[in-house]
């Protein structure tokens, strides 16, 4: 200001750091005071010997509310005999509310905020308040339910009764705060069709593409995905620039823990980008599935670029397909991954560039603990685990990298370059050979995929050296130390939950 400023507020829950300042160029900071009531509202006044301006504060509702909703009901969902309407629960929680949900199929009716009004593209269930969804409910759900997501379907579908589909059936923008986060219980996300890439809409200073996951898009929250199914959704040219990431994207330092959870059957019929992507975020995975997604293009299953972090436990990736790098669990530009007791088989890529179970290009880093990688197919190099471009570390530890398909001269585990350092292996097979805890290849033994794995990837046969020469729990507890942070405990344990105490059994079954 070019005059001296007083400031002033009708409320007494508004409190400033200073009441006045000199001219000039200043920041003034003020204080709400916690809330244990209802939404309310205070003015600060600003004023000069010329001027006079009013700044109006809205505080959100103290109370943590919670709320009973059914499909198509619109009581005050105070209880399940007076449900309420998704959209009026998400508009009336605030931070710490919890929404239960009986089965049924829900369809968004409003618009993205900064949304198009006359885009029905962009009708999507947006959940910008750290709060809890709870499905699986039965239709007939009274006081003391209790949920079964398997048997009483929650659905969130993106398929408007016009045909038309959202961008994403799930917008997730809440803010960051300091215990708080975002979660999902009990929920199917289907039908959304990511497109018209080029087209962002701003929430919280995050540009959210229209392109970027059709069932399920998180930008810059925690949040916390449990017993959640996104499936059969797609991305696609249907709107300007063809979408990517047909099912779950994750991006802007966002960090999601799922934990039994499905990304099955995401086709993406245009561009990149099928089941999972993370893109400069944090995902930790547990007992889920990566499964059946598709892509005309990179990335069918999972995709950790660029700067991401995924680390996934107990978990498969499996029958995803495209038609470049990486079908199964694809790192790129200076990306993280950690695979522990995961099941990675039957992943193809059309492509003759390679990378059918996993790859690494442009600077990335693999630890594979206790994997099978197995029957995955490229039509180039590296139907197994395959490097590319620049620098790219792999350590490969009691796993069996073995039986999948690739260009000839190439085997289960290749690198582009010819300079590429040698992967780190111990405890592990690679293809037929077979090395102990010091890296060394053994001698006099070697492994046959096709009589040493059953139907189902366990290990078989009575001078199957893959169930003599792997880890125990006790060296992979040990192993885990290494890591910063120390990684789950999950580590000592096969993809069931069983023990691997006294076991030197390779690969994701101890029994």
């Amino acid at each position: 200001s070019n005059e001296d400023m007083e400031f002033s507020t009708d409320v007494d829950w508004i409190r400033f750091d200073t009441t006045r300042l000199a001219k000039g160029k200043h920041q003034v900071k003020f204080t709400a005071l916690a809330n244990e009531e209802e939404e309310r509202s205070g003015t600060i006044t600003i004023k000069t010997n010329s001027l006079e301006k009013q700044v109006l504060v809205i505080q959100e509702a103290g109370l943590v509310n919670v709320f009973y909703v059914k499909p198509g009901s619109g009581g005050t969902g105070r209880s399940w005999a007076d449900p309420t309407n998704l959209q009026t629960a998400l508009k009336n929680a605030t931070s710490g509310s919890v929404i239960h949900l009986t089965e049924g199929i829900y369809v968004p009716s409003d618009i993205i905020t900064n949304g198009e009004a006359s885009n029905a593209g962009d009708k999507t269930f947006e959940i910008n308040k750290n709060i809890t969804l709870i499905g699986g409910y039965p239709a007939t759900a009274t006081a003391g339910a209790t949920p079964d997501p398997q048997l009483y379907k929650t659905i969130f579908s993106g398929k408007q009764e016009d045909g038309s589909e959202s961008f994403h059936v799930v917008t997730v923008s809440a803010p960051v705060a300091e215990g708080e986060k975002v979660v999902l219980d009990g929920i199917t996300i289907k039908e959304g069709n990511a497109a018209d890439r080029g087209i962002n809409i701003t929430l919280n200073g995050l540009k959210f593409s229209r392109g970027n996951g059709g069932g399920m898009i998180i930008g810059g929250s925690i949040a916390e995905l449990r017993n959640v199914e996104i499936v059969d959704n797609r991305a696609s040219a249907r709107s300007g620039t063809a979408g990517q990431c047909a099912g779950l994207y994750i991006f802007a330092n966002a960090n999601v823990q799922m934990v039994n959870c499905k990304v099955n059957d995401n086709d993406n019929i245009s561009s990149n980008g099928g089941g999972l992507w993370v893109s400069e975020a944090k995902a930790y995975i547990f007992n889920s599935e990566v499964n059946g997604n598709s892509s005309k293009g990179t990335a069918s299953g999972v995709h950790a670029f660029p700067d991401a972090e995924v680390h996934m436990y107990g978990s498969k990736v499996q029958n995803n397909n495209n038609t470049s790098f990486g079908a199964g669990v694809y790192a790129r530009q200076n990306s993280k991954i950690i695979l522990v007791n995961c099941l990675i088989t039957g992943n193809v890529t059309t492509s003759t560039s390679g990378g059918g179970g996993v790859m690494l290009y442009d600077n990335c880093v693999a630890d594979v603990i206790s994997c099978t990688v197995s029957a995955n197919g490229a039509a180039g190099p590296g139907g197994g685990i395959y490097r590319r471009q620049n620098t790219n570390t792999l350590r490969i530890y009691n796993s069996v990298v073995s039986g999948n398909t690739q260009r000839s001269p190439s085997t289960d585990v290749d690198a582009f370059e010819a300079t590429a350092a040698p992967p780190t292996v111990r405890s592990s097979v690679i293809s037929t050979k077979v090395f102990d805890s010091s890296g060394s290849e053994l001698s006099g033994v070697s492994f046959n995929p096709t009589t040493m794995f059953d139907a189902g990837f366990r290990l078989i046969g009575s001078n199957n050296p893959a169930l003599q020469h792997g880890m125990d729990a006790v060296q992979l507890q040990s192993l885990s130390q290494t890591f910063n942070p120390p990684l789950s405990e999950d580590i000592q344990k096969d993809i069931s939950g069983a023990s691997r105490s006294g076991r030197t059994i390779m690969g994701v079954w101890v029994q």
